[in-house]
């Protein structure tokens, strides 16, 4: 890639990206969730500005290099959607700065560029150690009156004897995401700082909240040591393969999402000032590729590896090619072995509006069938064509589900439009079951949805399906102003693709910018 990046072609995809910016306006902020934050207008030499902030863990680091006026040359970094009531650039995307973030110095850029003023704004405590044998699918439980992910596995001794452990929270994601990855391959586990429990003479273990730590064959002679021990019948890990939620949920997987958890339409969704979880059912229209669809992580641990620049990146010229490596935060390990992750966004609508909806690794698996690493191939980099998308995805495309979604704080204080997917269910029985228990109701909205929403097609007209007592409408979806990025066009996959077929339908008219409908 080109060294220097314009600031109107940055996307959150990767983050090894190299930008050329003057600082037209810098500011320190406090507030009681962030702390301490640096905050920052940045502009390019094409007057394209774009915000940037700096943590509060990172302040120290950089504070000393930022200054109002100076032109800087800055390498790797996050860029994450913009939001809020109160934004000072019409930029999508506000960076954030990274431990590994690079800050130089450069000629500096015309004085011609201004800026402007912006708006501020237990029981006992135990090691384990065993093969995994055998892992269940990852569920979604109540517990404590909260919802959190569990895994079962059960693991053996090298005197064959079985011990079933269960693991909570990020324990479970992490695990099971590591354990899809391995495939076929001897797992060994070792809990520190386990909690055993006795229940009629059956033992088990589970992880002790954020006391334990979990690894998967680390590099030590215990662990060594231990598989030499093992039986040599060279049992395979049985991997149950992760399924839809609705294939085997049970009366209270179903009670969540018919009785217990209330029910909105888009526009609902849209309109909600609350914390609270609902259930909304809608139709994949898009997959929105500037955000990418996977991101890289440590095969030991799990955790996303940060890209470093290399040493000798400062001393390179503006159109030199750059170097970097992985790194590892938790494992303290340069270039780990890398295992790709799931992190889908997905553009959905309804009858009523449009939205944008944030699926993690575990939900994608229980959507496809298949781990990250299946889509990717065997050759692990960062992503650098967010335009390629895997026809698995692009199937998705057109299909209609439930998803059971957490609306927070973000969502409707700072503006936030994309929401975060807890569970979903793609059975076609419970999804008619759903719709024929309360059919939502709502006038239907003119869409004018941006990013990967519209078909490259000049003109086409794509079929979403609605059932309604009443006649259905025109549902017109004009472009917006085109920012680059796949699109996927429902025309080619919603009649094949839908899960449900519905007697009447809401037909959905793609136009050119240039014609009056």
């Amino acid at each position: 890639m080109a060294a220097i990046t314009a600031v109107s072609d940055l996307k959150p995809f990767k983050s090894m990206w190299k930008i050329q910016v003057k600082i037209i306006r810098l500011w320190k902020q406090y507030s009681a969730a962030g702390g301490l934050t640096i905050e920052m207008v940045l502009i390019d030499s094409n007057g394209v500005k774009i915000n940037a902030s700096v943590k509060k863990n990172l302040v120290n680091q950089f504070d000393s290099f930022l200054s109002q006026g100076s032109s800087k040359i800055i390498i790797n970094f996050s860029l994450n959607p913009s939001c809020g009531s109160y934004r000072t650039t019409i930029h999508p995307y506000r960076i954030g700065f990274l431990s590994t973030t690079r800050v130089r110095n450069c000629d500096d850029l015309p004085d011609a560029l201004t800026g402007f003023e912006p708006v501020n704004y237990r029981d006992i405590i135990d090691d384990v150690i065993g093969q995994i044998v055998e892992v269940t699918p990852i569920e979604v439980v109540s517990a404590n009156g909260k919802e959190t992910h569990k895994l079962t596995v059960e693991l053996r001794n090298e005197k064959d004897e079985r011990l079933p452990m269960v693991l909570w929270g990020n324990f479970a994601t992490d695990v099971s995401d590591a354990i899809q990855g391995r495939g076929e391959n001897t797992i060994i586990c070792v809990l520190r700082f386990g909690k055993i429990k006795v229940w009629k003479d059956e033992r088990s273990v589970s992880n002790a909240y954020n006391v334990s730590d979990v690894e998967l064959n680390p590099f030590t002679p215990e662990v060594e040591a231990f598989a030499a021990l093992l039986p040599k019948d060279e049992l395979a890990l049985a991997i149950v393969e992760p399924k839809p939620l609705a294939l085997t949920a049970g009366a209270g997987d179903k009670n969540d999402f018919l009785v217990n958890t209330p029910r909105k339409t888009i526009s609902q969704l849209v309109e909600s000032n609350q914390v609270e979880q609902c259930i909304v059912m809608c139709t994949i229209a898009a997959i929105e590729s500037d955000m990418g669809w996977y991101y890289l992580s440590c095969k030991v641990c799990s955790k996303k590896v940060l890209n470093v620049p290399n040493e000798n990146a400062d001393g390179l010229d503006d159109e030199d090619e750059m170097g970097f490596h992985y790194y590892c935060v938790k494992c303290k390990v340069k270039n780990p072995k890398l295992m790709p992750r799931y992190k889908l966004h997905l553009v959905v609508v309804d009858n009523t509006g449009n939205s944008k909806f944030l699926l993690f690794d575990a939900i994608v698996m229980q959507i496809l069938n298949r781990p990250c690493n299946k889509l990717t191939g065997n050759s692990f980099e960062e992503m650098q064509d967010p335009d390629d998308i895997p026809l698995a995805l692009k199937d998705l495309v057109g299909k209609i589900f439930l998803f059971k979604i957490g609306i927070e704080r973000e969502n409707f204080i700072y503006k936030n439009a994309t929401y975060k997917v807890l569970k979903v269910v793609t059975n076609t029985e419970m999804i008619l079951e759903f719709e024929e228990f309360s059919q939502p109701k709502g006038a239907l909205t003119t869409l004018a949805i941006e990013n990967s929403v519209i078909s490259d097609a000049p003109e086409g007209s794509l079929m979403l399906n609605y059932q309604s007592s009443q006649e259905c409408e025109v549902l017109k979806v004009t472009p917006a102003k085109h920012r680059g990025g796949t699109v996927i066009s429902l025309e080619e996959h919603v009649e094949e693709n839908s899960v449900t077929k519905y007697p009447s339908r809401a037909r959905i008219k793609i136009e050119k910018a240039d014609k009056s409908g």
